[in-house]
């Protein structure tokens, strides 16, 4: 299931470059006005469903500066998915929620709409796109590397010998625990990912700030066009809950080209 907002700010309205944990931040703060146990349930549990989220997307003009990019209308566009309802129903409540409005970096919102999207049908073999960039990273890279973020492509630093298989393989095991958590038994089915983009575009991103050691935790992911190839009902994970790791904080969402 996935919702598309409008969200409407005081113009004009910044788009952080570091986007992902003021987008977490404000989307987990509307679930919260809602329903403090779903949003519990999202920041606590790692083995529990969660949502996945596009990038803020600007209506209108927008132009770079210092501290974002800049939306001359105040309105961006964002799309939200996830396998269970009441995580979608309590954020839009959430938005509209009155007292304690959640905000991104300050700016507060003024208003919004919400709209359900239609479900694009059949996805095995489709053309697909991602709406926010893929991470995919292991804790433990050979070679005393600390963690890596891998590339679908491969990258010449590597700290292994065939990245692009890692990746895959990486991205293959988180989807099917995301399949557990919606079906409650393991994916016993084939999958493949065939990346279409020759060079893909990638992102050095803020995630979130380290509770421990107050250090900033970054993330590099990437975007691209794509194919996959499986049964039904692990592409529908897929789609709802997004690909690779850290969904709601904006990374991993896709859609039907």
């Amino acid at each position: 299931m996935r919702i598309k907002l409008l969200l409407r700010f005081k113009p004009p309205f910044i788009i952080p470059y570091n986007y992902p944990r003021y987008l977490y931040s404000f989307l987990l703060h509307a679930i919260e006005l809602a329903d403090k146990e779903v949003a519990g349930r999202i920041h606590n549990n790692k083995r529990d469903i969660k949502f996945v989220t596009s990038k803020f997307k600007p209506v209108g003009d927008a132009k770079k500066s210092s501290e974002g990019l800049v939306v001359g209308s105040g309105t961006v566009e964002l799309y939200v998915g996830s396998a269970e309802n009441i995580i979608l129903e309590s954020l839009v409540r959430g938005l509209g929620h009155g007292i304690g409005m959640p905000h991104v970096r300050g700016q507060r919102l003024i208003s919004y709409e919400a709209e359900l999207e239609d479900n694009p049908g059949r996805l095995s073999g489709k053309r697909l796109k991602t709406l926010s960039p893929v991470s995919v990273y292991h804790n433990s890279p050979p070679n005393g590397f600390r963690q890596w973020d891998l590339s679908p492509v491969g990258q010449p630093n590597s700290p292994f010998e065939n990245e692009p298989k890692v990746w895959k393989e990486l991205l293959f095991e988180n989807l099917k625990s995301k399949y557990m958590m919606v079906y409650g038994e393991s994916y016993e089915g084939s999958f493949d990912i065939r990346v279409l983009t020759k060079k893909p575009k990638s992102r050095r991103l803020l995630v979130k700030i380290d509770e421990k050691t107050g250090k900033p935790i970054y993330a590099r992911a990437w975007e691209f066009d794509f194919k996959m190839l499986g049964e039904e009902e692990l592409l529908r994970v897929a789609y709802d809950l997004g690909i690779g790791m850290r969904n709601p904080h904006g990374f991993g969402m896709v859609e039907v080209v």
